[in-house]
């Protein structure tokens, strides 16, 4: 029974230093960090799942994944051989448009046919350790000549030399690149603000309508170009609201224009401002009580701001349809039809107009008096 024992155990050791860890062991856990939100677009690199567009990362962390060995000590698992080398991630809450994919995945446990219910978690990987080998994160490079200690080695711009087997390097400070390969110059890119190496050499910003591409804190965002606002806060579509002409955002998101009487709110130059209703005028030019007459009625603004319906002869001026008329006194009569030279003919004692515009006195009785003729 002690042999049994003795020879199980130095398999399972023999086995376990042979192993790949491949597996991840994921713990809940309570992150320090403030909360945020940040808004990434994730293309898997797997063809079955569909590139997610807007979606919403939650920070801080609700997963720590460690790479463990993983060793079935009872049953055997039907499933495919060891995987790659596996490494820490801290797990993220994260919301995308809904798809739901399917695909065939083989593990150790063997092959599944899955369909995704949606994104619920975006992993992000603990950055790899540096080496001596130059890499595409250029976060370490190699440099000619020997050494034996750090001290051997020369500093570079936003780095550090480092001796690494018997090889001079620069280890890049925190947030920096050496994007372009040349130690002389250091590690030159600050990930952190450039639009075209953002969070990593090469990472571009992409071009989004009416804005420029922005880097803050090494993830993409966008600067709105002028006369132009993110009123959807979704970088995606840019800027897609001009603030120029909107009325409803007149010089920046939900500025909304007000209604005022007797007109339609309009947007100017990003200034608010009105257009008037067919037959009114703002004649006060201040836009805060509308359009305030009525050019149709007003003696005073008949047709037009300012054009005053006078004082005319034997009558009463009006307005009336956006032109100056006149009501004629007693005994008097427009026969002319001519506004400006008022009511200019006596009724009363007018031969050819005797009580009425065109009422000729006939030869029997040729004379008008008193509005009849005689």
């Amino acid at each position: 029974m002690m042999r049994t024992l003795a020879t199980t155990l130095m398999l399972l050791s023999a086995a376990t230093a042979g192993a790949q860890a491949d597996h991840l062991q994921c713990f809940k856990i309570r992150d320090s960090v403030p909360k945020t939100t940040y808004t990434a677009t994730l293309a898997p690199s797997d063809n079955a799942f569909p590139v997610a567009t807007g979606c919403i990362v939650k920070v801080p962390a609700k997963l720590l994944c460690v790479d463990v060995v993983k060793t079935i000590t009872a049953g055997t698992p039907p499933g495919a051989g060891p995987g790659a080398a596996a490494q820490k991630y801290l797990c993220y809450k994260v919301k995308c448009p809904k798809a739901t994919p399917t695909a065939t995945i083989q593990d150790q446990f063997g092959t599944h046919q899955v369909t995704a219910k949606g994104t619920s978690l975006l992993c992000a990987p603990e950055p790899a350790p540096t080496s001596t080998t130059t890499t595409t994160a250029s976060t370490t490079t190699t440099t000619t000549g020997g050494c034996t200690m750090n001290n051997q080695c020369p500093p570079a711009a936003n780095a550090t030399g480092a001796c690494q087997a018997g090889m001079c390097t620069i280890v890049c400070n925190a947030g920096f690149a050496n994007c372009d390969l040349i130690n002389a110059n250091g590690c030159e890119v600050d990930l952190s603000n450039n639009p075209n190496n953002c969070g990593g050499c090469g990472a571009a910003c992409p071009n989004r309508p009416n804005s420029t591409p922005a880097c803050n804190g090494s993830m993409c965002g966008i600067v709105c170009n002028p006369g132009f606002a993110d009123c959807d806060a979704m970088p995606n579509d840019g800027c897609e609201v001009s603030i120029n002409n909107n009325p409803n955002d007149c010089g920046g998101c939900a500025v909304v224009c007000p209604s005022r009487p007797n007109s339609t709110p309009t947007c100017n130059g990003t200034m608010c401002g009105i257009t008037c209703n067919a037959g009114f005028l703002d004649c006060d030019a201040n836009s805060a009580n509308g359009c305030e007459v009525d050019t149709a009625n007003d003696p005073n603004n008949c047709g037009g701001c300012g054009h005053v319906c006078g004082a005319v002869a034997n009558g009463t001026p009006f307005c009336g349809g956006g032109s100056c008329q006149v009501t004629c006194n007693a005994g008097f009569a427009n026969c002319d039809l001519t506004y400006a030279n008022g009511c200019e003919i006596n009724t009363t004692n007018s031969n050819s107009n005797c009580g009425g515009c065109g009422i000729m006195c006939p030869p029997a009785t040729p004379t008008c008096s008193g509005s009849t003729c005689h």
